[in-house]
This record gives structure tokens, sequence and C-alpha cells, in this order.
């Protein structure tokens, strides 16, 4: 089935994101360097009390998109899963239709085997530097977010001739940081091809907001905080089944000079909910030509077919792999940081 062409998104389409997600990564590093070069010249002496600095604009803007985001973000799995069945709508739009098929072709397929270039691909295109490539000028590649503003528009553009009762999604936890990672399963989807266009297109924008809320928020928990980069962020991959998505949280630390270490430290952590493992959880930590590998299966079949490969995985790293049963304990996130508006 031949798709109509659709143009990559370009600057007017994500000029608020860039200034709200891509702007303030350079904004918060140039006022990191003021402050360096302050101290440098401060005197030895210690300062005088002072009034405390007014909030900074650039985290009340962050603070402001997060609570936006928090109250409308869901689990993209069934947005996925409705996809999959309104591009066989026959009814719908060519546009639409595009749009939708630009999307389903960032899933990253399972049955052939995941190698390095597979998976730097699927981060590359994951939606999570839509904005750092738009700020440098640069062309920027085909990634989920872009593919999520070209079906946004392709909706805006279909208006639907019915109003559906507001549904509620089911509850995912938001993205933060150094918390417990959160693995979607394939959904079932809730429209089928025979379902009209003014169906189809109204239920597929009430998805595509909540996902593209969700996008945000991962990429608003891997702005710089002072304590290493960190990247968050979530890869559809396809199994049969239908689409799930693996969440992981990637972060470095750099070589400390005198610390007898040379080389920085990479660890990686993601959840992966498929089967016929059921959800599992990898913590990778890789420091120069070393990795350790530890695996947690939440099914015990899970773990007793993880555990069968355990020498075959450790050979191909190379790296000393540990499995346990069960899910690793992560501590709960800071009360405060979302409200749930949901109900």
């Amino acid at each position: 089935m031949s798709m109509t062409p659709i143009a990559p998104i370009g600057l007017a389409a994500a000029a608020l994101r860039v200034r709200v997600v891509g702007g303030v990564e350079t904004e918060l590093m140039a006022e990191v360097d003021a402050l360096q070069a302050h101290e440098v010249r401060a005197p030895a002496a210690p300062p005088a009390p002072a009034a405390a600095p007014p909030p900074s604009p650039i985290w009340q803007a962050v603070d402001a998109a997060r609570a936006d985001a928090a109250g409308r973000q869901a689990g993209a799995a069934a947005l996925f899963a409705d996809l999959a069945e309104a591009l066989h709508a026959p009814d719908l739009p060519a546009p639409l239709k595009a749009a939708i098929g630009q999307l389903l072709a960032l899933r990253t397929p399972l049955v052939a085997p995941i190698t390095a270039a597979t998976v730097r691909q699927a981060v590359a295109q994951s939606g999570l530097f839509l904005e750092a490539h738009l700020l440098r000028g640069a062309a920027a590649p085909p990634d989920v977010k872009a593919a999520l503003l070209t079906l946004q528009r392709a909706l805006a553009a279909t208006p639907p001739a019915v109003t559906l009762p507001a549904t509620h999604a089911p509850t995912t936890p938001p993205p933060v940081r150094e918390a417990a990672l959160i693995a979607q399963p394939p959904s079932a989807a809730t429209l089928s091809a025979s379902d009209g266009a003014p169906v189809v297109v109204q239920h597929l924008a009430r998805e595509a907001d909540q996902t593209m809320a969700r996008q945000v928020l991962h990429q608003l928990a891997s702005l710089p905080d002072g304590a290493g980069p960190a990247w968050m962020l979530e890869l559809p991959v396809v199994t049969p089944q239908g689409t799930a998505l693996a969440q992981f949280e990637i972060d470095r630390d750099g070589a400390q000079p005198g610390s007898g270490h040379p080389n920085e430290t990479w660890r990686v952590r993601f959840a992966v909910d498929i089967e016929p493992l059921g959800p599992v959880h990898v913590h990778l930590r890789m420091e120069g030509d070393r990795a350790a590998v530890t695996v947690w299966a939440e099914r015990e079949d899970g773990l007793e077919r993880l555990r069968a490969r355990g020498a075959e995985l450790a050979s191909a790293l190379p790296a000393v792999v540990v499995f346990h049963p069960g899910a690793p304990r992560r501590p709960l996130p800071e009360s405060g940081q979302f409200v749930d508006r949901s109900s």
C-alpha cells in the first residue's frame, strides 16, 4: 500500500517545545558557567548573608510544563494498538493514513537479533533529541516525537463529526529520575477497522495528546540537574502480541582525576514486558572494557528462560551476569512532584 509523503517537522511546529525543552538546557549551562566564574573571582572571606534570589524563570517554565504534561500523560501502548487498527480503516484521508504509517515504522522489531547499531538507532529516533537538532539548525532525522507532531497535525485537519464521552486511560506513572522503571506490555486495541473516520479521529487525537505529554515528561526528566548527564526515554518495540514500550534510563559518570579509574562509567537501566518472559528489569554498568549486568524477572518461568541463556549473554557482552527473581527496589519519588488530575 502506497503512502502519501509527509513533510518533516519544521521549526514553526516545534517552536514552543524548543523554548521549554530544547532551550532550557542551553540556558541552564550558561547560568552554571556564570556561577562558576563568579565563584573563581569571589574573595576568600565568607560573603555576607543575602536575600534569597527570586525563582529562576527557566525552572518556573520547566515546572509549569511538567505539571501540565503530568495531568495529561498516559502510556503509549494503547495508541500504538489503535494506530495498527486505524491504518486499515477504509475511509480515513490519505494524509492521516500516511502519518499513522510513519509513526508505526519507527518501532523496533524484535524478530532480528538486537545489535548495538539497532539500539543506537532506536535511541536516536526516540524523540528525545528533536529540539536539540532543531536548535543546531540541523535537519532532524525521523523520530517518534516528530512523527507524533505530524500525526497531530493530520488529525487536526480532519475534525471529527461526533463527540465521544470522556474516558480515562489506565494510569501509568510519569517518568521520574532514579525511580522504578515501568514497562508497558502490548495493549488491546479499542478501535476496529470498521469504525468510522469521525470515531477514529477523535479517539486517536486523545491518545496522541496523552502520548505527547508523556514524551515531554521524558525530555524534562532528562534535563541536567547537576548530578551528571542522564537520559530517560521509551522505545516502542514490535512483538507478535503487538507494540510494547521499553523504558530506559541512561547516565554517565566521567573519569575523576586521581580516582584510580581512568575510564568513564556508563549505567543503563531498562524495563520491558514481552512474552514469553513477562516483566524483566535490567541494570547494566560499563567501565572501560568491563561490564556487569543484573537481571530481575518477575515471573518464575521468565527467570528460568533467561538463566538458560545466561552463559550466552555473558559471552556476548562480555560481562558478569547475575539473575534475581522479582524486581529491583527503588526509592519512591519525592512527594509533591506530581498531582493526579485524572479523576
